[in-house]
């Protein structure tokens, strides 16, 4: 019997059923179990309907709880010790029981509503606020480490093969000659790969002429402007057939310094991602008005609420990619064309359990050509987030 029932739930797990629909069906056993514990206190039983309630909100919420841990939020998660779990998760019940009782009250005695209706419209209220807070916080993932590297640290240990900087360009002539100088500059095991979706300025021809005299430098032309995501992908791969050991991406317009790389690769091990973070301490976006900090903020903190990724800046573009790590994820898979495309790949990373490491950086506003941030990117990021978070456990 044990082990039919074993077969029947690892079948339940397999299904793939969206997080948010399987909470939903939670909270509907939850209901069940929440009516028929009052029917049998309140209506059988004739126990006062306030404590008969309340006693119906704790089985149900323990019901709840056993159930999202295992099947909603837990499964593939690497989240917080089962008891950091327990203890904000009674907090979280404590709360939304208060809301659940404080609206039965009212209802039933200000209102006249029947005690069954009105505790189905408490439990919905009190619900909604579980949802957001056990998405957030009960069932959070643990922080990843800030690696600050120790001063004088300049290379990782095992990994002094051959480190390629993939840079998508479009329109960057005004920084491409200098920002391979810097890049090169860094010692003989960097390279440098550009990805030009021919721009019209010329960058991909300037790239190409260098290139004919320096055999550290790679260019991919591709026809047509098809996006930053494909363009960083299509780098990966190139990259992880040239054999480098550490593939950086970073922009092309010195918003990240290149004199920065040394300092991801110290903190890169091969098989994790390091990322140079605006927003641990340390790091810092001078210059930035405030709508661009609060934009950037929301959408970090979007994509830790709702995808449960452990990072405080998940939409940063400069990264150090292990060869191991970056050889695991599924490339194929990728959607996001855009600036989402560091979301989406973020995301990929942790669900397969490769660690992610936050640097400390400052992010400079562009000294030259124009900035390709507008509304269209905020929307994608949105779009983006919530595809993500919609998406099968």
């Amino acid at each position: 019997m044990k082990t039919a029932l074993l077969r029947w739930w690892r079948r339940c797990e397999d299904v793939p059923i969206p997080r948010p629909v399987r909470f939903l069906l939670v909270g509907l056993s939850g209901v069940g179990v929440n009516m028929a514990t009052l029917w049998l206190l309140h209506g059988r039983l004739g126990l006062a309907p306030l404590p008969a309630a309340a006693l119906a909100v704790e089985t149900s919420i323990c019901s709840n709880f056993a159930l999202n841990d295992i099947w909603t939020f837990g499964a593939g998660r690497r989240m917080r010790p089962w008891w950091t779990r327990a203890f904000a998760f009674h907090a979280t019940a404590a709360t939304a029981a208060a809301v659940n009782l404080s609206l039965f009250m009212l209802l039933t005695s200000a209102a006249d509503v029947h005690y069954l209706p009105a505790n189905l419209i408490a439990i919905a209220v009190a619900s909604g606020i579980n949802f957001t807070v056990s998405a957030s916080w009960t069932w959070r993932a643990a922080p990843p480490p800030v690696f600050v590297p120790a001063s004088g640290l300049a290379t990782a240990p095992g990994l002094s093969g051959k480190r390629v900087v993939v840079l998508p360009t479009y329109n960057e002539s005004a920084n491409i000659r200098r920002l391979l100088e810097r890049v090169l500059s860094l010692g003989s095991e960097y390279e440098a790969l550009v990805i030009d979706d021919s721009s019209p300025d010329g960058t991909g021809d300037i790239v190409a002429a260098i290139a004919r005299d320096e055999p550290r430098v790679h260019l991919i032309s591709r026809p047509e402007k098809l996006g930053l995501g494909s363009a960083y992908v299509a780098g990966f791969r190139r990259a992880l057939e040239l054999g480098a050991d550490l593939i950086f991406q970073m922009d092309s317009d010195f918003s990240h310094d290149p004199g920065d790389l040394p300092r991801l690769a110290a903190a890169a091990t091969g098989g994790n991602v390091v990322i140079g973070s605006r927003y641990v301490f340390g790091g810092s976006t001078p210059g930035w008005p405030l709508r661009r900090i609060l934009v950037g903020r929301a959408a970090s903190l979007a994509a830790r609420i709702l995808l449960r990724v452990p990072v405080s800046d998940a939409t940063g573009g400069f990264k150090c990619w292990g060869r191991a790590a970056l050889a695991a994820l599924p490339l194929d898979s990728v959607r996001s064309t855009g600036f989402a495309f560091q979301v989406e790949m973020n995301y990929l990373a942790w669900r397969l359990g490769i660690p992610l490491i936050e640097v400390p950086i400052t992010f400079e506003d562009r000294k030259a050509g124009q900035s390709k941030a507008s509304l269209s990117v905020g929307i994608e990021m949105a779009a983006v987030i919530w595809r993500l978070f919609l998406r099968p456990v």
